[in-house]
């Protein structure tokens, strides 16, 4: 009896406690995301705590194949992943239920070059008839054809030839290739070597053809449908690595130099510091610009053959997230 009189006093001297404690519970999410160079606002947002600001526990997925990333997204097995765009076109064609909440960067630097030892080419429409390596699986491809059009060839008039990307630095051997077109993160050490010489730069590109290159961080149907404060906090999360990467890009260098040799590849504070320069980290959302960018880009793919089909992207944009975190940023 003493006992229970004891407990009573307690409940009726203790002061009322509101039972709120789901609200501190962290929120797993599913992320995949690439091991390579276009990870970095991942890897700034999981090594600088802005995903534990959020209170969120980010089980990170490495990106497998397309046809995995789209099938777990499908699925409802992945929340979150950042895709290329390429891979955003092929879901939108595909109707599969995904939505873009932000950018993964935009703007990668692309270019078309030739082999040091030529010295007379001067322009793609003087490569009719030759061999042109692109990365297998990258954008590269449908901006390429974006550009023939501009200057009034077809797909036909060139060679495409589709290498794996890894392979890019090796596709003049043996007269292989005449020309690659890519991201600059491979053809870069060919030109710095002097091994090659650039035909197209990066800005010549885009005022040719008005190239975005946005980059999309997506979240699956399931995750949209239940879960969209987790949504919010995991968009904060990413507009403030993203605005880290733009404001510091020293020490976001510094942490994808870090990750690298992680996995056990070692590249020097030099290298991986010009890699944070070929991409822009200053936009949070798509504009409708950023749209038909891509939209054409997937016209390249059909015209070419690679796509059955023109994906659009009407119904897969949505940049309410990314508003509302961008308001939030200091």
């Amino acid at each position: 009896m003493k006992l229970r009189a004891l407990v009573l006093a307690l409940f009726l001297v203790l002061p009322a406690v509101k039972v709120g404690y789901a609200q501190d519970v962290p929120s797993v999410v599913r992320f995949s995301f690439s091991s390579g160079w276009d990870g970095l606002p991942a890897i700034v947002a999981i090594e600088r705590g802005f995903f534990a600001n959020e209170n969120l526990v980010v089980s990170s997925m490495p990106l497998s194949n397309t046809k995995g990333i789209i099938e777990s997204l499908a699925g409802g097995s992945t929340d979150f992943a950042t895709v290329p765009q390429r891979t955003l076109l092929i879901m939108a064609a595909a109707k599969v239920p995904v939505k873009v909440v932000s950018q993964n960067g935009w703007g990668a630097e692309i270019e078309l070059i030739v082999p040091a030892s030529d010295t007379a080419t001067k322009s793609l429409a003087e490569l009719k008839g030759k061999t042109i390596a692109v990365g297998s699986g990258s954008e590269s491809h449908g901006v390429l054809i974006r550009l023939l059009n501009q200057s009034g060839l077809q797909p036909n008039d060139v060679n495409v030839k589709i290498v794996p990307s890894p392979q890019l630095t090796s596709a003049f051997d043996g007269n292989a290739a005449q020309a690659i077109f890519a991201l600059r993160y491979f053809t870069s050490p060919l030109v710095s070597t002097e091994r090659a010489r650039v035909v197209l730069s990066n800005d010549a590109v885009v005022q040719a053809i008005g190239r975005i290159g946005a980059s999309p961080l997506v979240v699956s149907g399931k995750t949209l449908e239940h879960k969209p404060e987790t949504i919010q906090r995991f968009v904060n999360a990413w507009v403030r690595a993203l605005d880290y990467v733009r404001s510091d890009p020293d020490d976001a260098a510094n942490l994808l130099r870090v990750y690298f040799h992680r996995q056990g590849v070692k590249v020097s504070k030099e290298l991986t510091r010009s890699w944070v320069d070929m991409v822009r980290y200053d936009r949070y959302t798509w504009s409708e610009a950023d749209v038909l960018d891509a939209e054409y880009n997937g016209w390249g793919l059909n015209t070419g053959k690679v796509f059955k089909v023109q994906p659009k992207l009407e119904g897969y944009i949505d940049n309410r997230y990314a508003e509302a975190a961008a308001k939030n940023l200091k």
